[in-house]
C-alpha cells in the first residue's frame, strides 16, 4: 500500500470479523491488530494483561470517564485516571495505542471503537462494519468453539450486547448504524473470502 490508510472493522459476533481482518491485512501487506491491542495497552498502562482482558470491549458507565472526556483531559497522565475503573483505563490506554500505530503506517484494526478514536487524527481511515444473520453466526460459533446451539446463541447475544454498550458509551455513536461506516457487508450473503476481496478492492481504488 503506497498511501497510508487505517482500516477499522466493527462487527457482529460470529460474522467473521477477526478472520476477515487478518486475511485482509495479509493480502495488503500491513499489520493486523485485535487482541494485540490489549497486550500493548497493558504494557503502556503497567496493568496486568490478564486483568485487562476481562474488561476488553466492555463499558462501565463510569462518571469519572465522562467527566474526563467532556473536559478534554485525555490520556494516561490525567490525574483522575488513577481513580477510574479498569474498563475506562483500558479504553484510554488502547486509544493512545491506536493513535500511535495509526501514525506509524497502514494497518487493520478490529473493534475497540477505532473508527471513533481516529476521528480528527492525521491519517486516512476506511471504516467497515460486518454483520450476518443469526443462523450464520450460530453455525460459525458452534463450529469454532464446539458449542451446542443454545450455548452459541447465548454467547452471541451476550457478546453483542456488550459490544453495543461499549461502542455506544465510549464513542457516543450507534453501533452498527450504517451511516457511521464507509462500507457495510453481510458476510452471510457474500462469504468470508469475498468480503476480504471487496474491502481490498475498495482500498486499492481509493489509493489510485
Amino acid at each position: 500500500m503506497a498511501k497510508k490508510t487505517v482500516i477499522t472493522i466493527g462487527r457482529h459476533y460470529g460474522s467473521g470479523g477477526k478472520e476477515i481482518g487478518k486475511k485482509l491485512a495479509d493480502k495488503l501487506g500491513v499489520t493486523f491488530y485485535d487482541e494485540e491491542l490489549v497486550t500493548m495497552a497493558a504494557e503502556k498502562s503497567n496493568i496486568d494483561k490478564g486483568v485487562l482482558s476481562n474488561v476488553d470491549e466492555k463499558a462501565t458507565g463510569s462518571l469519572l470517564y465522562s467527566l474526563v472526556m467532556s473536559g478534554g483531559l485525555r490520556g494516561l497522565t490525567t490525574p483522575m485516571y488513577y481513580e477510574m475503573p479498569l474498563n475506562d483505563k483500558l479504553f484510554i490506554a488502547q486509544s493512545d495505542v491506536i493513535k500511535k500505530i495509526a501514525k506509524d503506517g497502514s494497518c487493520v484494526i478490529v473493534g475497540r471503537c477505532a473508527d471513533y478514536v481516529l476521528e480528527g487524527e492525521d491519517c486516512d481511515t476506511f471504516n467497515v462494519f460486518l454483520y450476518a444473520d443469526t443462523e450464520f453466526k450460530v453455525e460459525r460459533i458452534q463450529r469454532l468453539y464446539n458449542l451446542d446451539r443454545k450455548s452459541a446463541l447465548d454467547r452471541i447475544n451476550k457478546t453483542e450486547k456488550q459490544r453495543r454498550a461499549y461502542y455506544n458509551y465510549y464513542s457516543h455513536k450507534e453501533w452498527g448504524n450504517m451511516n457511521g461506516y464507509d462500507l457495510c457487508l453481510n458476510t452471510a450473503t457474500i462469504g468470508i473470502d469475498h468480503a476480504v476481496e471487496i474491502i481490498k478492492s475498495c482500498i486499492e481504488e481509493l489509493e489510485r
